[in-house]
């Protein structure tokens, strides 16, 4: 790991400890506060692949952020488990069932 990508880590992880006490209330919970480490934290997490992150998702926040963008990607959620993949499927044919009755009754 360069030295760019350890500090990008070591930020991470940061901020990851900052939301995590602010969470369990370690921390006094401060609106502004929370909110603006959230956003940093998700602008920190973009672009970084999820098996460089395996080491923080002992970190809740991770793990929500990681599912948020696995959601807006494929639109599954990570933390599903290997079923999510089965389920979506399963319930896309159900719309597309139920789409093409209700063309038919109209």
């Amino acid at each position: 790991m360069n030295e760019l990508a350890h500090n990008r880590h070591l930020f991470i992880e940061d901020l990851a400890r900052r939301l995590s006490a602010l969470e369990t209330r370690q921390r006094r919970m401060n609106a502004l506060d929370y909110r603006v480490h959230a956003r940093m934290l998700r602008h920190a997490l973009a672009g970084v692949p999820a098996k460089h992150l395996q080491v923080l998702t002992t970190y809740e926040v991770v793990c929500e952020v990681l599912d948020n963008r696995g959601f807006d990607e494929c639109g599954l959620l990570q933390s599903a488990g290997a079923q999510a993949r089965a389920l979506r499927d399963t319930t896309d044919a159900l719309l597309r069932r139920l789409q093409r009755g209700s063309r038919e009754a109209a």
